[in-house]
């Protein structure tokens, strides 16, 4: 019978950080209101272009914070403040649909909300027994990931039909509900899931900067700038490459970036720091090759591998953390290295598409990526060193 109750209490853990971050994953249903937003509020592309970068940073935001905030509140009442910042972003636009509303209610607001929800997610996941912890946390984000593949093929048409402000009025709504099922599983899962993150005691160290950390996040800002590169252009990169069904390339990044959320974290458990890290590059830098060839069977399926590990490497760096560090630091570790992909995420578009103005071609870009691809395999080695060395220290 104790088994028993164990067992369900763990299933609501996995239901409630699978349902944060499936709210979480709207941030990807954005590009479907670019054309109504700018039809109904007669904004230009750079206006809007603004609410996404905010957006943006206010996610990595979020998740900086969730640690703090889950100390002071508790990660239930963190989680109720995600969702109530998720929903409160889309309805605050709902009721005075402005840009100044959509700014600060989505861009801000939301995007905040939505880093503290995918912040919550990896706690949670991460509270899980050692056995399924791993794979709990590869599900967790692969619910991120799925929710950027399945709403905007299930919301595009309703979207396109509906003034913007109704639709987000009524995605703030459905978020709610989503909020107190989230809140109901949790409530059943009291009993294994900590109250705050006050029980994750740091180590007597800074550890947040040291070497091997370094090196972890500057891994991950380079995978996800090469990846966020290419997903900004994909469409485009495969159109300049003469293809004809160019959109392809994109479901084909989708489809990797969910594969490599799933997979990613019970595969750096099991083989651990050096021979993921090395596969990780590997695996881009085969990717970007594929791409670059121009040939329409390479180049989707350079979209998958490339996808594969910008997907993949938002999963593996948590186990990673917990296996350098300690499980208890994931959540306040990940959240500051996280920090890498809101860079990527504000320079890499821009850059990329510099990039192809300069030369009319994405070979440039794709080069550049190619060595940014390098130099993660080089310092992928060196923490490989910097491990075996810390082993003999010690």
């Amino acid at each position: 019978m104790i088994v028993e109750f164990k067992t369900f209490t763990t299933l609501f853990v996995l239901i409630a950080a699978v349902l944060a971050n499936s709210a979480a994953g709207l941030l990807y249903t954005w590009s479907l209101f670019i054309l109504p937003i700018e039809g109904a509020l007669g904004l230009n592309r750079a206006d809007l272009g603004l609410i996404s970068s905010v957006a943006l940073v206010s996610f990595t935001v979020g998740v900086l914070l969730l640690p703090t905030i889950a100390s002071r509140m508790g990660k239930f009442y963190a989680t109720i403040l995600a969702f109530g910042l998720m929903a409160g972003g889309h309805i605050v636009f709902g009721i005075s649909a402005t840009w100044i509303t959509l700014l600060l209610g989505y861009g801000l607001g939301f995007g905040i909300g939505s880093g503290l929800a995918y912040g919550s997610a990896l706690s949670l996941a991460a509270s899980l027994p050692a056995g399924i912890r791993a794979l709990s946390i590869g599900l967790s984000l692969g619910a991120f990931a799925l929710s950027g593949i399945v709403l905007p093929i299930v919301l595009a048409n309703w979207i396109s039909t509906t003034a913007p402000g109704t639709a987000f009025l009524r995605i703030g709504l459905a978020t709610l509900v989503v909020g107190v099922l989230c809140s109901l599983a949790l409530v059943r899962a009291a009993s294994i899931v900590p109250d705050s993150d006050n029980t994750a005691l740091p180590l007597p160290v800074p550890i947040s900067i040291d070497k091997p950390f370094l090196i972890l996040s500057l891994i991950l800002f380079l995978i996800c700038f090469t990846g966020l590169a290419v997903v900004s252009q994909a469409t485009a990169i495969a159109e300049s490459a003469g293809i004809t069904v160019a959109s392809y390339a994109t479901t084909a990044l989708t489809v990797g970036y969910l594969a490599g959320s799933l997979i990613g974290a019970p595969f750096a458990e099991q083989f651990g720091e050096r021979i993921t890290l090395l596969l990780l590059s590997i695996v881009t830098f085969l990717g970007l090759l594929a791409i670059i060839t121009q040939s329409q069977l390479l180049l989707f399926t350079g979209s998958i591998l490339t996808g594969f590990t910008l997907g993949g490497v938002g999963s593996i760096m948590p186990v990673l953390i917990g296996i350098r560090y300690g499980v208890t630091n994931i959540s306040r570790l990940f959240g500051r290295m996280i920090i890498g992909y809101g860079l990527a995420g504000l320079i890499a578009p821009g850059i990329a598409g510099m990039l192809f103005v300069s030369a009319q071609s994405y070979t440039p870009m794709l080069v550049l990526c190619i060595a940014m691809t390098a130099l993660s395999l080089t310092v992928g080695l060196a923490i490989g060193k910097l491990t075996i060395k810390q082993n003999v220290d010690h």
